[in-house]
């Protein structure tokens, strides 16, 4: 059979019949190159890790005739080695925010708050540098009159 004594309707039939013969294999052609398409991005261009900030809270108990100043040092100390031991447990972690309360004469309230991202972390591992302190509480922690 020649193409040049095919009618326009055998034509018709010979395209229907190919369509249906061929569609399973295009189909499975289609996802084969797709899946390995996606593969291969992946494999080439993994996706992005999910970055997070790791919190921490910690509670100091003013001792007996603690100063401000010391009590400032041990929450420093303290916050030091949480933002330290958060950056080391989780490399996910790109901010460590240590809040630092203090409890005094039965008044809680927070001296200090540590807010320091990996980069500056590893750049200076100073708390004092990267804390923020709350003066207001020196007032309200050792007051006498505080209850």
């Amino acid at each position: 059979m020649s193409l040049l004594t095919l009618t326009p309707r055998k034509i018709a039939n010979l395209l229907i019949y190919w369509q249906q013969a061929c569609s399973p294999i295009g189909l499975a052609l289609l996802l084969t190159v797709s899946g390995g398409i996606w593969l291969g991005q992946t494999a080439i261009a993994p996706q992005a890790a999910q970055a997070y900030t790791s919190r921490t809270s910690l509670f100091l108990v003013r001792g007996e005739n603690e100063g401000y100043e010391t009590l400032i040092r041990r929450g420093d100390i303290t916050a030091r080695a949480a933002a330290q031991r958060s950056f080391d447990a989780d490399l996910l972690a790109t901010e460590v925010i240590v809040t630092v309360t203090a409890e005094s004469q039965g008044i809680a309230l927070p001296i200090m708050m540590l807010q320091v991202s990996r980069r500056q972390w590893s750049d200076r591992p100073d708390p004092r540098y990267w804390a923020t302190y709350y003066p207001n509480a020196r007032v309200l922690l050792f007051s006498e009159s505080a209850l």
